[in-house]
This record gives structure tokens, C-alpha cells and sequence, in this order.
């Protein structure tokens, strides 16, 4: 028995969402996808950080400061998305709504790398766990005969009946020593909407053109069984006759969520999330004007739409770039030409 018969025995057995068993899964914020790209490696927490290369520090310091630095120390992915982790930092949430109020505890734009799984296993080093290595931790195991006895029916599972039993299994884990370069394992890059993907291939295209030239075909937008769509983000920004239109999400899943931690966390009532909306002009990529807003938004707040006018373009402007922070966390960038009103990606 090999790694690639279990992976297909788990993809017609074991998993209802039939592509999931196929990949190993690291979950991170934009601003870090665009570090991991622009290096072409995939650091560990501590070499990531030791480097000064995680833009986005997205553990909750309650569970990372109780983690064995041996694990810290190496490169950590899931079998799955929808972790239950995810359900809690996917997305901007409001401060008073975080994992154990923890303000680092957030992914502002979520973003999935999906790896060869199969050429993942057969890397020197490469272990696994049937279940989280986040805290106190769980088992390691290497190798063939290990990896076909993890309980995959619990791993795999994504049902409400069974999520007291399976929920631990969830965050079972794959891990490799130190780093991981990316173009020999990837296979895809998937975001969360439109949007997103227009903000991660922004920002690629001006850390690094080589990198964007490498991984834009594989960067797509995929919104069935990854993502949760319960925190609050964009799902439109565009640029039109002097005017700037800003669109919030409104999901049933954010509302619900918002709902169930304030009962929770016993809040009663959530601040305004605050605002910015930093704008520049160019031309052939040289900085032509500059322009900045703040403004508030009530979390509680369904299909809002914002317009905010009087943004002329001066003459010689070939492009307007959007950069729109939530409380300094970046959650979209949306790059335009002035000419043709056109979205660039």
C-alpha cells in the first residue's frame, strides 16, 4: 500500500467533498500569501517571524504561547479546510467577537494554499497528527502504515451530527521541518471571492512581477466547502465618474455569527468598526495625487452599500488604486483603469 492508494481510498470512501483528500491545506491571511509567494518558501511560524516576513500574526496568543516550540518550528498544514479554528478568524471579526477576545486572533482575507498531498508525505521529515498540534499537541506519526490508520471518517466529516465526536480531528495536521518551497507542491491558490482574488494578485504584482507571472493561473476564486463567509469583508469596490462604491458583505453566516458570540462573550453592543480609504492616482505607475478618508461602520449593519464622491481624476491619470483597511487591517485593494473604468484583475 502506498500514500497515493489511501488518498484515493479516503477521496471514494472516507470524504463527501471528493477533492479534499487530494491536497494538504495552509491557511493564511493576503498579506502573508503574498510574503509566502514573493519568497517562494513556506517558513515556519518561528523562521517567518525570526525573518520578519508574517505581515499578518494570525494565532491566538492564549493557544501559540502553549505550543511546543518544536512545532512552532516547523511548517504546519491542515487535511482540510473548515477547521474550527476557521469558523472563529476567517474574515474581519469585531474585536469583542474574537477567539477568547484575542485581538491577533484574525484573517482579514483569508486566502488557501493547497499542496500535493501525496508528494507532501514522501518529503524526508514530512509527519503527521490525527488531531491538532496546537497547545499541549497530539501524537506524531511517519509512514505509510501510520497515515492508513488516521480515522479519516472523522477527519473528513463536515457534518452537524457528528461534531462533537469529530471536531478534534478536524484540525489534524501535516508538518514538515523548518520550510517548504512552494513551486514543486503547489497546486492551487483559492480565495474567497472576486475581490479577494483581485486584492492578492494586486498586491503580488507589486512585491514581486516574477511571482505574479508564476502563480496567477493557479490563483482562483472557490467559495464551496472552503470557506466559512462569516466575518465581514468587501464584495465590491469599484471606481466610477468621480465616485467611489464600496460594498459590505451581507451573509447570512456573518449575521449568524455575530449573533452567536455577542450571546457568548455577553456583549450587548459593538463599537463602529472604523474605516480607511487610502486612494491613489498614477501615471505609468508613478504617483500622480493622493487622497484619504476615514469613515465608520456599524457591524450590525445589513447590504450596506458606501458611495463616497468627489474623487476627480486628475488629467493624466492612466490607473486609481483603493486600498480600504478595517481598524489598520488591509481587507481590500482594488487597482483600476481611470481610462475605461475597468477592473486591472
Amino acid at each position: 500500500m502506498t500514500y497515493i492508494d489511501i488518498i484515493q481510498d479516503n477521496v471514494k470512501n472516507h470524504s463527501k467533498v471528493l477533492w479534499w483528500p487530494k491536497f494538504a491545506y495552509h491557511y493564511t491571511d493576503v498579506t502573508n500569501a503574498v510574503s509566502i509567494l514573493s519568497t517562494g518558501t513556506l517558513y515556519s511560524r518561528h523562521d517567518a517571524t525570526a525573518l520578519k516576513i508574517m505581515s499578518n500574526d494570525n494565532a491566538s496568543r492564549q493557544v501559540i504561547d502553549v505550543t511546543n516550540q518544536d512545532i512552532t518550528s516547523m511548517v504546519r498544514l491542515y487535511f482540510r479546510p473548515l477547521t474550527p479554528t476557521q469558523y472563529y478568524n476567517e474574515g474581519y471579526k469585531h474585536q469583542a467577537l474574537r477567539y477568547y477576545r484575542d485581538e491577533r486572533a484574525n484573517v482579514p482575507v483569508p486566502i488557501f494554499f493547497l499542496f500535493d498531498l501525496n508528494k507532501l508525505l514522501s518529503l524526508p521529515g514530512v509527519k503527521f497528527s490525527e488531531k491538532s498540534q496546537a497547545g499541549h499537541g497530539s501524537l506524531l506519526h511517519s509512514g505509510v502504515d501510520e497515515f492508513a490508520k488516521l480515522n479519516f471518517d472523522f477527519i473528513y466529516d463536515n457534518s452537524y451530527e457528528r461534531i462533537n465526536e469529530a471536531k478534534d480531528y478536524r484540525h489534524a495536521e501535516i508538518v514538515c521541518p523548518a520550510s517548504l518551497p512552494v513551486e514543486p507542491y503547489i497546486r492551487k491558490i483559492l480565495c474567497r471571492n472576486s475581490q479577494d482574488r483581485s486584492t492578492l494578485l494586486n498586491l503580488l504584482i507589486e512585491s514581486s512581477p516574477n511571482a505574479f507571472q508564476k502563480y496567477q493561473n493557479i490563483i482562483k476564486e472557490y467559495r464551496n466547502d472552503v470557506f466559512e463567509n462569516n466575518g465581514i469583508f468587501i464584495s465590491k469596490c469599484l471606481y466610477y465618474k468621480d465616485k467611489i462604491c464600496i460594498e459590505f458583505s451581507d451573509t447570512y453566516e456573518s449575521q449568524r455569527y455575530i449573533d452567536r458570540m455577542m450571546q457568548k462573550n455577553n456583549v450587548t453592543e459593538l463599537s463602529p468598526i472604523r474605516v480607511g480609504i487610502s486612494v491613489t492616482w498614477y501615471k505609468n505607475n508613478a504617483i500622480l495625487n493622493q487622497a484619504y478618508v476615514d469613515t465608520l461602520y456599524d457591524p450590525r449593519g445589513r447590504g450596506r452599500e458606501l458611495i463616497l464622491k468627489g474623487f476627480k481624476t486628475p488629467s493624466q491619470s492612466d490607473k486609481i488604486g483603493i486600498k480600504i483597511h478595517f481598524d489598520d487591517k488591509l481587507v481590500c485593494y482594488a487597482v483600476q483603469s481611470t481610462g475605461f473604468s475597468e477592473l486591472l484583475f
